[in-house]
């Protein structure tokens, strides 16, 4: 009964468009010379391994610190004071003494404080006594002459530090590399030190000039006070009874009108004076230390196991390259053509003919 049903072929499938690269074409290779991907990736990684193990480490340490953004509420007010006479009698004096901490991060990077920086000693970590150097030659920094020695050092010890902040919070960070750990813990502690000794003489510096203003103008008011309350006096010596009087009322108003002045700025310029000559002897820091540097326990670089991963990731991509390179030149002359055959011969009969040749002429 079911010898005479015929069945339908299964239609065959179309094979795919030329020009169209298939997703198995594509790993064909790979799967074929995996090899040659796997070895490139492994001694790619291999030798970054090497290079990484023989690199000096280096070790960061870091020091936070925020400036002093205001003042005490009596110095303040103060110096407030002291900078409305100073408009009032044509001079500009600024009442903030604060510092932005962007201005630490210029400070850092100066020639000034990397030269001080550079000629202090500090524990040589190369001597297991620990005798002290300085920094400059511990960094063995060579140059023809004293000056070049520094100059290189300034730029090489700019190039190992990194002075950030932050803007929210007004916070400075301050790093420094070096290939010792305690070495670059105790240079970032003493560049903070460098920092705050030089605002501190630019605050005493200031407050010099401040007393030094206040005290020229405090003898010239107490001067003018005394003439006043003179002239004060001397109108009431003459005129017992002046309420009497509207004219003399309005002058016994004015001369004392003048007094109070003369008082109320000489009180001020009085106040104003103490507080420099206080501050001008204050030797209380500028700078305060969040987080001073310690010594690390674990190196900044070479990251040697990232290092690697990064090795073998191009070493990998190069062997994916390489595979289908290999692959294409394997497609590009197959031994399957009848002209690579006719082409191998004509180039072994023409390397016997030229030999043939150079024998002869011996």
């Amino acid at each position: 009964m079911t010898a005479g049903l015929r069945t339908e072929p299964e239609p065959l499938r179309a094979p795919p468009p030329s020009g169209e690269v298939t997703l198995f074409e594509l790993i064909t290779p790979l799967i074929r010379r995996w090899k040659l991907v796997a070895g490139t990736a492994f001694a790619f990684a291999v030798l970054a391994a090497v290079l990484l193990l023989i690199q000096t480490p280096v070790y960061t340490a870091k020091t936070t610190f925020t400036p002093e953004t205001t003042t005490g509420s009596g110095a303040a007010g103060g110096l407030a004071a002291l900078a409305g006479v100073a408009s009032q009698l044509g001079l500009g004096l600024s009442s903030n003494s604060s510092v932005s901490p962007d201005f630490f991060v210029k400070l850092a990077g100066s020639a000034e404080v990397l030269r001080s920086a550079l000629t202090t000693e500090f524990a040589d970590p190369s001597d297991s006594r620990g005798v002290p150097k300085p920094l400059l030659a511990i960094l063995e920094v060579e140059g023809k002459s004293p000056e070049e020695r520094l100059q290189r050092g300034v730029i090489q010890l700019r190039s190992r530090i990194k002075v950030t902040t932050d803007k929210p919070t007004g916070i400075v960070t301050l790093e420094v590399e070096t290939i010792d750990p305690r070495l670059a813990a105790n240079v970032a502690n003493y560049l903070v030190q460098l920092l705050n000794k030089f605002n501190l003489e630019r605050r005493q510096s200031q407050s010099r000039e401040q007393r030094r203003f206040t005290g020229e103008r405090l003898a010239e008011a107490e001067q003018d006070l005394r003439a006043a309350e003179r002239a004060e006096l001397a109108f009431l010596q003459r005129n017992r009874d002046y309420s009497s009087s509207p004219m003399l009322t309005f002058e016994a108003g004015r001369l004392a009108r003048n007094v109070q002045v003369k008082q109320e700025l000489f009180l001020t310029l009085s106040k104003a004076h103490t507080e420099a000559r206080i501050a001008e002897v204050r030797d209380t820091p500028v700078l305060t230390v969040v987080d001073s540097a310690i010594a690390p326990f674990r190196r900044s670089r070479p990251q040697r196991t990232v290092g690697v991963l990064i090795a073998a990731t191009v070493g990998t991509l190069i062997g994916i390259v390489a595979a289908y390179v290999v692959d294409f030149r394997r497609r590009a002359v197959p031994e399957q053509n009848p002209d690579y055959f006719a082409m191998r011969e004509a180039w072994a009969q023409a390397r016997r003919e030229v030999g043939s040749a150079l024998r002869r002429r011996r």
